[in-house]
């Protein structure tokens, strides 16, 4: 039977005596059903293995505020630029004894049009941004198994509203349908010393870190090193090096999936994926608004004898993605701009190769 539009929504008994079973009480029955809660949702919380009358209370409040208040969770758009880049300038990171604030601009989602499949979420009160969060979904090989993985990233809330379950919000929200993919496991990235971000994620499921090893004075996980080099003039052979061709892309896909085979979320390449990847997602002509992030004129490589032994990208991340480091004690300042190596691989025994190509 359809809802009339003054109507509660309707649940069958079937429903209301699962509810029961799990302790629910009538009242708290009676509000989720004048809350127009789905009862397709309401069957997904009553299956959770970890739920209780106050995470119930908390979802609830939660549609609540987000229905009839002036908070909103929804997918960012184009026209959210500046908004967002305002956003990081308002939420800096404490990393150890240092401040760190991202600065994001001239074009502020650069960094998620490399990805495929991502889920810009934002959590905004009258037309300010008040919290945020990337998802990602990725299909990988982790110990030889084929998974669909989840990567969040850049979870931020605004200085002034922290301690408001802003995160707990945003984090939440309900991805858009069309994007959610099955993924049943999740490769979240903590920055060494953030310790505030570990405590939130600790606090939010205390079973986040469970199965990672504990690090002294450290976040717990597996640590990750980023290597990282300082600029400088080539002054090498530029011989063979030029950029990609269309024709070099099969070529160049087998290279990476030689040199990244066997490791953890490395997906192995295709020449449609690897063209797919400097397209920009898209075919032919794009718009003149379009910004490019990561194209052809990005993408290299190195021929010997008529033959690529080395291939490799180059994203230009501090075009549109900064940090500015402050120590807290003494007030020294630095900005961190990068260059990002992407999609490299070699020949067997062609590493000094790789390595000429790189610098």
């Amino acid at each position: 039977m359809p809802t009339a539009v003054n109507e509660p929504m309707l649940i069958g008994d079937d429903l209301r005596r699962a509810a029961r079973e799990r302790g629910w009480t009538d009242e708290l029955i009676e509000r989720a059903v004048r809350m127009r809660v789905p009862p397709g949702a309401l069957r997904q919380w009553l299956s959770w293995s970890r739920q209780d009358e106050k995470r119930i209370v908390q979802m609830l409040d939660r549609i609540e505020q987000q229905t009839f208040g002036a908070l909103r969770v929804r997918e960012a758009t184009f026209d959210d630029n500046e908004k967002y880049a305002e956003l990081f300038l308002n939420s800096p990171e404490q990393i150890g004894e240092w401040q760190v604030t991202v600065e994001r601009g001239p074009y502020a989602f650069a960094q998620f049009r490399l990805q495929e499949t991502v889920s810009l979420r934002i959590l905004e009160d009258r037309g300010v941004i008040l919290g945020a969060m990337a998802m990602s979904w990725r299909n990988t090989l982790v110990a030889g198994r084929r998974l669909c993985v989840q990567a969040g990233q850049a979870l931020r809330v605004r200085r002034e509203c922290r301690g408001r379950e802003y995160g707990r919000l945003v984090l939440n929200a309900p991805g858009a349908a069309t994007l959610d993919r099955p993924s049943v496991a999740g490769c979240p990235h903590v920055r060494s010393q953030n310790f505030n971000a570990a405590g939130f994620f600790a606090h939010l499921m205390p079973d986040f870190f469970g199965g990672n090893p504990e690090r002294a004075q450290d976040v717990p996980g597996v640590p990750v090193t980023v290597l990282s080099y300082p600029r400088r003039p080539f002054d090498g052979d530029p011989t063979g090096i030029r950029r990609a061709r269309r024709a070099d892309l099969g070529r160049c896909a087998r290279l990476i999936n030689r040199t990244h085979r066997r490791l953890d979320l490395f997906r192995p390449y295709t020449a449609a994926y690897l063209r797919d990847k400097l397209d920009g997602w898209a075919w032919g002509e794009k718009p003149a608004w379009w910004e490019s992030v990561y194209a052809w004129g990005d993408y290299w490589v190195l021929e010997q004898d008529g033959r690529v032994v080395a291939c490799a990208g180059l994203w230009d991340r501090g075009k549109h993605v900064r940090e500015v480091w402050r120590h807290k004690g003494t007030g020294e300042a630095r900005v961190v701009t990068a260059t990002a190596l992407l999609d490299f691989g070699h020949a067997e025994g062609r590493e000094a190769e790789m390595a000429r190509l790189i610098e």
